[in-house]
């Protein structure tokens, strides 16, 4: 099985206009794990090969803004780019972080009235769910 690995921004907390804020895809077995998802990550991924409805996987490290202000906007660009009249055939997006990225989701696609048309589903590092969501964020 090969493996491939993207650097998407390695700026940290201070991305440059040449380097964008935290973001790794691993592609392996036709799967693409996205590792943090900075601000910026949307553009970065615009540049590369990598489509941003092929991941499956999110990884979160921890909730500091240059590691995760970039996942409610991919999250919608993906739900945008979604047919939803065949919901039954998506695959589920898997969300993996720290407990309070529930809570980071839910008021951000609250706050602006995102509805997501894909499946999600998040759970924490010790692989506690939270969050179930199908294809209306409910309040």
């Amino acid at each position: 099985m090969s493996m491939d690995m993207t650097f998407l921004g390695t700026g940290s907390a201070y991305p440059s206009p040449h380097r964008g804020a935290s973001a790794v895809v691993l592609r392996t077995g036709g799967e693409c794990w996205l590792f943090d998802c900075g601000e910026g990550t949307q553009t970065q991924l615009m540049k590369s090969q990598i489509r941003a409805g092929r991941i499956t996987k999110v990884f979160i490290s921890h909730l500091h803004g240059d590691h995760l202000f970039g996942l409610p906007g991919l999250l919608c660009t993906v739900s945008l780019n979604t047919n939803p009249d065949i919901q039954q055939s998506l695959k589920c997006v898997d969300i993996y972080g720290p407990l309070g990225l529930r809570k980071f989701l839910r008021v951000t696609l609250g706050l602006t009235g995102s509805q997501l048309l894909f499946p999600y589903a998040g759970r924490s590092k010790a692989n506690i769910l939270l969050l179930n969501f199908r294809t209306q964020l409910k309040t």
